[in-house]
């Protein structure tokens, strides 16, 4: 008996270095995306402080945000208290938590396969956790900070599997079962089809018919109420519900027939990536459309249902149990697809917790029994992840920077603004300002598919760069460009106001004033923006009023700025000193 329990510890501690060792390029990247936004230049939102609040947010009256999900926040509080701000230390803590889910999966399909009494486990399961360390659709959740939702979920997800299988054994696991849904569930919202996994492992099992099932099925449901009440209480509770958020086109455009062809090309799109996992795009702007696509869609979708159905028949169940979980753990996802909720309807990290479904399969099917050559499938086994291996590095090297992410997604995604804008922000950041200027052309031209919203923010970040080269008139004029398309953008208000306060600076009596008034519009719309607050404190500081300024600097402070903003903030604060 200890010689199984010694085999499987080192097994795990293979697939732990072996998963690390896959992601080691990853190590020298840099903040990416939203990763600048969210953790470089956040100071006082990511505090240890702060967390009890997070789980339990304050409830607001407008319940427009999309996310709730503290085990991120915990996650990042603990990454700056023991990194600071640099990307390798956020780095490596992804690469762990990605190995540390490899390996609870290794340990759940070892549980799986056992209880559906397949054949060659310990094989199966080695090779499954191989295929998922190195499958190349991860690169997205490991290399990219803001995307580890994906791989903490999926680790306290495949914890909570565990945990309810060995429930049947010893009852009191399904209160760690429970406790590890949720905390998947403060992870990411996919984590809700939890109950339905287990529903349809217990089915095809036949350990329904346990009474105690009753009481363990209550303990979940409530996990998921107790989880919807928090959200509800500053956050939509089911993401769609609300169409807040939605642009015109999808209101008019969400019919029967739309919502079918979405689901069956999104379905079709992720089978896609997983099976032939060689095409990437960070921004998949649009779920394609095209009737022969949706014509290949419903084909495959049908050939799935049939095979299928012929594997249950069979007697086949862990098969049918894998094709359920990447049915299951995908369907989330396409809420985003038909309710538009994100800029991305189709992101290639939703694929995170569905491959691990895909890899079982694999294996299984490759290393199958009745297969009279064993050595010549672990071979085969072996080549496919070596024929992984190559896609997985040269795609870490893509989210190196945002340079080298946004050249490749703007080139990929030609036709939607995003990628043009943010390849020119990290043109413009590079010093590269002629062709960050392209870039922005190109995203504002009338055949690039983009909202008000967003030419607005382009035209906001063309005018940081003519600020940037002091043509201070040409960025008063994209402004207000701005300003006209899309008058409820906030931050247009405070680059107004940052003009006419240049304008003070340089000796215009007015500007001041006028800076004012569009700081005060701009903290109308976003109460907490902190670098409104601050530039509003340096305008009263000019005027001479400094009590009033002292007021905004705390207020600056209180709301969250980058350290050398705070720094500027405490100066205002020591005036009088």
């Amino acid at each position: 008996m200890r010689f199984p329990v010694t085999q499987r510890i080192l097994t795990s501690v293979f697939i732990f270095g072996f998963s690390v060792c896959i992601f080691i390029p990853s190590l020298k990247n840099d903040f990416v995306w939203d990763d600048t936004e969210v953790i470089e230049k956040s100071y006082y939102s990511f505090n240890p402080h702060r967390i009890l609040s997070v789980v339990v947010p304050k409830e607001t009256q407008t319940k427009r945000a999309r996310y709730y999900r503290p085990m991120f926040y915990i996650s990042v509080v603990l990454d700056r208290y023991l990194w600071g701000i640099t990307p390798y230390g956020f780095h490596l803590s992804n690469i762990i938590f990605h190995s540390t889910a490899t390996v609870l999966l290794y340990l759940m399909i070892l549980m799986l396969l056992s209880e559906f009494g397949t054949e060659k486990k310990e094989q199966i399961a080695l090779f499954s956790s191989l295929l998922f360390a190195v499958h190349p659709m991860h690169v997205e959740s490991v290399s990219w900070i803001a995307g580890r939702t994906d791989i903490i979920c999926g680790l306290f997800l495949f914890l909570a599997f565990i945990f309810h299988m060995i429930s049947y054994k010893v009852y009191l696991a399904t209160l760690l079962s429970a406790f590890s849904f949720f905390l998947s569930l403060l992870s990411k919202e996919v984590a809700i089809v939890f109950p339905l996994i287990t529903l349809s492992f217990d089915l095809l099992n036949l350990k329904l018919k346990d009474r105690r099932n009753i009481l363990k099925y209550s303990i979940y449901l409530s996990t998921v109420f107790i989880y919807l009440y928090l959200r509800g209480r500053a956050f939509i509770t089911v993401p769609g519900s609300s169409l807040i958020n939605l642009s015109e086109t999808a209101k008019e455009s969400l019919g029967i027939w739309e919502i079918i062809r979405t689901l069956l090309n999104s379905y079709f799109i992720y089978i896609n990536k997983l099976v032939f996992p060689f095409s990437f795009n960070a921004f998949i702007g649009e779920v394609p459309a095209n009737p022969y696509y949706t014509a290949s869609s419903l084909f495959v979708l049908l050939t799935i249902s049939v095979i299928s159905f012929i594997l249950l028949i069979r007697g086949e169940k862990s098969f049918f149990f894998n094709i359920l979980w990447i049915i299951i753990t995908l369907a989330p996802s396409l809420l985003v697809a038909i309710f538009k909720i994100a800029s991305t309807p189709i992101a290639e990290r939703y694929l995170y917790i569905p491959s691990a479904g895909y890899c079982i399969l694999l294996a299984s099917a490759i290393l199958n029994p009745r297969l009279r050559n064993q050595r010549l499938s672990i071979l085969i086994l072996v080549l496919i992840c070596l024929v992984f291996l190559p896609f997985n590095i040269k795609r870490q090297g893509v989210w190196e920077d945002n340079l080298s992410l946004w050249e490749d997604t703007s080139k990929k995604s030609f036709h939607h603004a995003l990628p043009h804008t943010n390849y020119a922000l990290a043109l413009m950041k590079a010093n590269r300002e002629e062709e960050a200027i392209r870039e922005f052309t190109i995203a504002l031209t009338p055949d690039i598919k983009d909202t008000n919203r967003g030419r607005a923010i382009t035209l906001n970040n063309l005018g940081i760069l003519y600020i940037k080269r002091e043509d201070y008139t040409s960025a008063e004029r994209v402004f207000l460009k701005a300003l006209n398309l899309d008058p409820s953008y906030g931050r247009t208000y405070y680059h107004l106001g940052l003009i006419y306060f240049i304008k003070g600076e340089y000796g215009d009596a007015s500007g001041y004033i006028t800076a004012e008034r569009y700081l005060k519009q701009t903290l109308s719309i976003y109460k907490n923006y902190g670098r409104a607050h601050l530039l509003l404190a340096k305008v009263y500081l000019r005027r001479g009023e400094k009590e009033k300024a002292m007021e905004q600097a705390r207020i600056a402070i209180r709301s969250g700025l980058s350290e050398p903003l705070v720094k500027e903030a405490q100066d205002i604060l020591q005036v009088d000193n």
